[in-house]
């Protein structure tokens, strides 16, 4: 009988811790739930502000577009191709007489805020020029590097009809000399 009641003695208090662990596995599933429950608020609060993140960005592009297409909407004409004769009306350079006169063929875009016309003669590129919109005065210029002669082109162009420019085009040499060309544009 003394092993009846030492055995269910043993019984009796093993069951005890079996019942206080059955406590500690639950307070640490509890526990285990809470904080998967918070990483999970977590991630969807940084999917939120990812998702914020990507609208302010297509904001911020579309903004710059609504710039570029403004300028496209303005001169929505000039982009293409454009047949461009130069008279040169006055000059101080040897080699250049007025009266002379140049064909070339210049290919107009839009880039950011910027107008690129790219300058062709018998199907070869001979410069890039850059510029933008003053008003109605569209103003070119030539980016030289430094393997080209150290002159500066600028060049004034205004819309006369829907499908022609007018304006002229200045040649200063570093020696200080200059040509000056009358511009006529005829898009193709």
């Amino acid at each position: 009988m003394k092993w009846i009641l030492l055995l269910s003695g043993v019984i009796f208090f093993s069951s005890c811790g079996l019942r206080q662990r059955e406590m500690e596995l639950e307070k640490k599933m509890n526990e285990l739930n809470q904080r998967e429950q918070q990483v999970a608020l977590k991630e969807q609060s940084l999917a939120a502000k990812e998702i914020q993140l990507n609208e302010r960005e297509k904001r911020i592009d579309s903004t710059k577009n609504v710039v570029n297409d403004t300028l496209f909407l303005e001169h929505k004409k000039i982009p293409g191709t454009w047949m461009v004769q130069m008279e040169c009306t006055e000059t101080t350079c040897a080699g250049s007489a007025v009266g002379d006169i140049k064909n070339e063929q210049w290919d107009f875009k839009f880039q950011d805020n910027t107008v690129i016309a790219s300058a062709m003669s018998n199907n070869r590129l001979v410069r890039v020029y850059t510029g933008a919109y003053f008003g109605n005065l569209l103003k070119l210029s030539v980016q030289q590097d430094s393997t080209e002669t150290s002159a500066t082109i600028n060049v004034r162009l205004t819309q006369t009809k829907e499908k022609e420019m007018e304006g002229e085009r200045e040649i200063i040499q570093a020696n200080g000399c200059h040509i000056l060309y009358s511009l006529r544009l005829k898009k193709q």
